[in-house]
């Protein structure tokens, strides 16, 4: 399950507020073993961080890490693109949404699905958010109900160099059928890159857990500056599972402490995951 999204952000104190302001409320200090682990990277020693509790069940925390950094533009790179966030209404939200959100698509049905609306949202710190409103069940997919307003990151979405690639690397590494991909409407990615925004884009579910998903979006191919400084955005996400990936090619394994172990898995473009298991003697 998704334990923790850690998130750079410009302004650790305008972010915290806003997410204040959604309704969440701070994570109990000694319950972020995932957000400690995620913040054990160097880069990110000595920043200030504040950590945000998502959901009491499952449990789950965001990170928000202070970095000078500039704002990211939406799928300017591959990687981890958007988290989607379940919530209960969603047209109260869009109502009374924070002024430190800024509304990119207004809620609207899927392309595939008119059992999910979704509303497209850019955060403080430039991070996409699709906040969610499921009214039904979707052929296919095991998706949850919310439990407050505005809950828990049921599917987390990373831009993919190649979706092919990409699909079987997950479905080994999760043991999951590998699905096929299928067209959908993705606006943002669209129009970041100069497309009509009815254009489709190969996408992919790859099964969590129960209510649970990544979902692969095809990149599209633009040229990217490598020496520029890293900018504010999604630096990794946890995962808690019951045990140490299939396939050790793919992982670093770092002892965390008596009872868990972290695996750094070495992902097709880069995205960062910490695999948090029971310890082993291995």
């Amino acid at each position: 399950m998704i334990e923790n999204m850690t998130l750079r952000v410009p302004s650790l104190m305008n972010s915290v507020a806003a997410y204040h302001e959604l309704g969440y409320q701070d994570a109990p200090v000694n319950a972020a073993s995932a957000a400690a682990i995620a913040l054990s990277d160097r880069a990110l020693q000595g920043c200030a961080y504040h950590t945000i509790l998502m959901s009491t069940m499952p449990f789950q925390t965001l990170t928000l890490v202070e970095w000078q950094g500039d704002i990211p533009t939406p799928f300017a790179t591959p990687g981890w693109s958007a988290m989607e966030v379940l919530v209960s209404d969603l047209d109260a939200l869009f109502g009374k949404l924070p002024s430190a959100f800024s509304v990119l698509n207004p809620p609207a049905a899927l392309s595939f699905s008119d059992q999910i609306r979704a509303m497209q949202v850019a955060g403080p710190a430039g991070e996409l958010i699709y906040f969610t409103e499921v009214s039904g069940e979707v052929p296919g997919f095991e998706l949850p109900t919310a439990a407050q307003q505005v809950n828990q990151c049921f599917v987390m979405i990373n831009a993919v160099s190649d979706i092919q690639h990409s699909i079987a690397f997950y479905a080994k590494l999760l043991g999951c059928a590998a699905p096929k991909p299928m067209p959908a409407r993705v606006s943002i990615l669209s129009r970041t890159n100069g497309l009509d925004e009815d254009h489709r884009h190969d996408i992919a579910p790859i099964a969590l857990g129960p209510g649970q998903l990544f979902e692969l979006d095809q990149w599209v191919h633009r040229e990217c500056v490598n020496d520029e400084p890293t900018p504010c955005g999604w630096h990794s996400l946890s995962l808690r599972r019951d045990g140490p990936p299939t396939d050790g090619s793919v992982a670093h394994r770092r002892s965390v402490n008596a009872s868990t172990d972290c695996y750094d898995i070495a992902t097709p473009d880069g995205e960062r995951i910490e695999w948090l298991c029971p310890a082993t003697s291995r």
